[in-house]
């Protein structure tokens, strides 16, 4: 896959991974800023996006005190990162601990 051939919902994905972003992000920027309801209606299409290319070395996530979550956080994987992928908490908005965030793993081209 390139790319080009991303869905655009992959595309906010690997931008997101690319700027380290907590995970509330990715829904927030999806949505635009959108409400609660709108945020949590796209939350299981990125949650499966995340799952896959976490298992395909495509993303990494991160859990830590402080963003960026990957500096000194604790990566999550399998299912712990299964199970934090499926709590509301993990995509609900928040200025304090814990962040959950991103971190691109590939060199895009290779998505």
């Amino acid at each position: 896959m390139t790319v080009d051939q991303l869905s655009e919902e992959e595309e906010c994905v690997l931008v997101n991974a690319r700027e380290m972003s907590p995970l509330w992000s990715v829904v927030a920027d999806w949505t635009r800023g959108g409400d609660d309801a709108e945020c949590s209606a796209v939350v299981p299409v990125f949650t499966e996006i995340i799952g896959r290319w976490e298992r395909a070395g495509y993303v990494e996530v991160y859990r830590s005190d402080e963003w960026p979550a990957h500096e000194a956080g604790e990566r999550l994987t399998g299912d712990v990162l299964e199970e934090a992928l499926r709590r509301p908490s993990t995509w609900a908005y928040r200025e304090g601990p814990p962040v959950i965030g991103l971190l691109a793993a590939a060199d895009p081209r290779d998505v």
